[in-house]
């Protein structure tokens, strides 16, 4: 049965190509949203550790306007990559492009390819912005749907014990949940979070199985 949460966050991957293709202005304008509040602050932070002088901002920008094309999407699942290291890569070529064509404006020799090898502090930069951009994400549908049902303090108490490792006798009780119930107070936001990550999840080529080793992996990636 689908979750509330869902509704706040892009469905299945198998289904980004038909709403690309067909769907309604309005499901192209809503996924198209979606996609970009989870992976344009990743794009722009990996672009900027290459430390070139363009705009990146642009170049993601430009990036994430054709993010919804058909022939981008047909692309990338010929792939069969992870979509976040396709828009990497995508993005990185785009920035390329951009310096090629300066540098021919500017009468310069073409070195784009050898300057833009790409740096492991590139790729940490990337990785650490698309967890805390996805779990943000996550986290504010599932909050969301918590605080409809009157339920946001078990929020607070899924980050202290599942994050932050507090045992539930201690955290639990100033939240007003009794220590019996905590348990399954946690289970229930997993549940959400896990509900509101799939439709990502699936197109990182994460298994179903292993979606919870990677929810807590992504949590993991925002402390300090």
């Amino acid at each position: 049965m689908k979750s509330p949460v869902s509704d706040a966050f892009p469905p299945s991957a198998r289904s980004w190509l038909a709403v690309a293709r067909d769907g309604s202005p309005q499901q192209r304008r809503d996924l198209s949203a979606s996609l970009t509040a989870i992976y344009r602050e990743p794009l722009v932070r990996y672009l900027q550790a290459f430390g070139v002088r363009l705009e990146v901002e642009d170049v993601v920008q430009d990036l994430c306007a054709r993010i919804l094309d058909p022939s981008f999407l047909d692309e990338w699942q010929r792939s069969e990559r992870p979509f976040r290291l396709w828009l990497r890569t995508a993005a990185r070529f785009e920035l390329m492009n951009r310096i090629r064509k300066e540098r021919r404006r500017m009468g310069a020799g073409d070195g784009a390819l050898a300057d833009l090898a790409e740096s492991d502090n590139a790729q940490t930069a990337f990785e650490r912005s698309y967890a805390a951009s996805l779990i943000r994400t996550a986290s504010d549908a599932t909050q969301r749907v918590l605080e409809s049902q009157g339920r946001g303090h078990e929020w607070t108490l899924f980050i202290e014990h599942s994050l932050q490792g507090k045992p539930y006798a201690e955290c639990a009780p100033p939240l007003g949940i009794p220590v019996d119930a905590a348990r399954h107070a946690t289970a229930r936001v997993r549940g959400l979070m896990l509900d509101a990550l799939r439709g990502v999840l699936s197109a990182e080529q994460v298994a179903e199985a292993d979606f919870e080793r990677e929810l807590m992996a992504l949590l993991s990636r925002l402390q300090p």
